[in-house]
Order: C-alpha cells, then structure tokens, then sequence
C-alpha cells in the first residue's frame, strides 16, 4: 500500500511538471521590450539572494532564444555580452516588477542585449551590435508580437570625447532611435535613456545633451540619476540599479499610456 500511494504522488508531481513546462512553452509575450546599452545596461552591481527570485508573469529571451522565466542574472542572455561571470544585477529586473505588478503588462517580455565598454558609433544603425538587437528583437516578437519601447544606458566610453557639447553623440542617438521603429516595425515605439552617475564636468554636458530626447524625439523619455550612487565611481550599485529601474517603469508607464 505504502509502495502504491509513492507511486501514485510520484505520478502527480510528473503531470504537474509536465503541465508547468507545457503552460511555460506556449508562453509568447506580445509586447517586448528592449533593453540596450553597455556596462550599467549589462549590470554590474552586486547580486542578492532576493534578485535571484523569479518575476511571475515576466519573461526574458535566453540564450536559445526561448521565453524563460524572468530572473537575474538578465545579461547572460546577450548575444554580444562579455564574460558570464561578469553579468550581475540589472535594472530590468526591477522594472520588470513594477511594471507587471501594475497590469500595465502582463506578460511581459524583455530582450536584454547589451555589452560593458562600449561607444554609440558600436550601435548605429549597420554595426553588429546593432544588427544583433533588432535580430534578437524580431525573434522575440515573432508572429503579432510588438517591440513597445527600447531601454538606453550607454556614454561612459563617450565621456571624453572631443564632440563639442555632444552634438555628434545626440545625432547618433536619433539616428539609432529612428532605425530602430523602422526596422522593427513600430513607429511609435517608445525611446528611454538613463543619465550616468559621474561626478564630472563632461557629465553635465552629456546629462544636459541628453535631455534634448524630452522635446526634440516623439515618444521618448529620460531618467535622472539624482540620488543614487557607485560602487567603483562608474558603475550603479545594487540598491541604485534597483531606483533607476523603477524609473524607467514609471517613465515608460507615462509614455505607454499616451500611445495607448
């Protein structure tokens, strides 16, 4: 009898695995969101037992490109990303759970594509890592689903450059945001940066140049780096990563419900 009722539990553990796995593969979120950018977009912050949780109804696209369930570390699943021992805690996390505890999207999916080092001219429109994003992108929206907004922290490596006023980068910047709705079919797809946490002078600048996105590109946003901080004087800590994160939501909700 002991050996039978076993058996019997054994079985129903089996069917159930095999209904989560079956529930999980017919998974498809139809609206997507692009996560882009070098090392603070890729994260480097410190990874907590906590971020390690899985976000119920989000998804990310992984390495095979398959939906798994959405939990950090997000980056591993970049195409272009360096070392995976490098890949740590990433504001698409807490995104991700502000923005389905809301119901703004459920489910939602993220596409997290970036790479630590990198300068804009590595993202215009022709380079591969250009090419590998709105690759990625298109797998993941597949049949009816829709690329809704792209996610934007990258300029460390700009920082130093001889472009007066960051008039040259701000080009750049359009040019990828306009390529990007072309290319992956949505005109009015949402467009958000970040600011960097960098107590220089250039950085004003780069802050103040990138603040033109608010009134110079329809549907696009910024997020202010005001009150948080680094670890190593460039890159977001855990508990920053986790605020701008939730900026990003917000400014995202904001936009998203003007297109809506």
């Amino acid at each position: 009898m002991k050996k039978t009722l076993i058996y019997f539990f054994h079985v129903l553990f089996v069917l159930a695995s095999f209904g989560a796995d079956a529930q999980l593969s017919s998974v498809e979120p139809k609206e997507i969101i692009l996560l882009i950018g070098q090392s603070n977009m890729a994260g480097r912050a410190e990874l907590l037992p906590s971020d390690m949780q899985i976000v119920k109804n989000a998804f990310v696209l992984d390495s095979l490109n398959q939906w798994s369930p959405l939990k950090s570390p997000l980056n591993i699943h970049s195409s272009i990303r360096k070392i995976a021992s490098m890949q740590r805690f990433n504001l698409g996390y807490s995104f991700a759970e502000e923005i389905v505890l809301s119901e703004t999207i459920k489910p939602l999916g993220l596409v997290v594509n970036a790479r630590g080092g990198t300068k804009i001219h590595q993202w215009i429109p022709g380079t591969h890592y250009y090419q590998e994003a709105v690759r990625k992108s298109s797998l993941a929206k597949g049949i009816g689903g829709k690329i809704v907004a792209t996610l934007w922290l990258q300029g460390e490596s700009n920082l130093n450059d001889l472009d007066e006023n960051y008039k040259n980068y701000f080009n750049n910047l359009k040019s990828i945001i306009y390529a990007l709705r072309k290319d992956l079919e949505n005109d009015e797809m949402i467009f958000i940066a970040g600011e960097l946490n960098k107590n220089k002078p250039e950085n004003e600048i780069f802050k103040k140049m990138l603040s033109r996105i608010n009134t110079e590109v329809p549907n696009a946003g910024l997020v202010i780096s005001e009150g948080t901080s680094t670890f190593d004087g460039t890159h977001y800590d855990n508990k920053s990563l986790k605020i701008i994160g939730k900026r990003f939501a917000q400014e995202f909700k904001e936009l998203y419900q003007k297109i809506k």
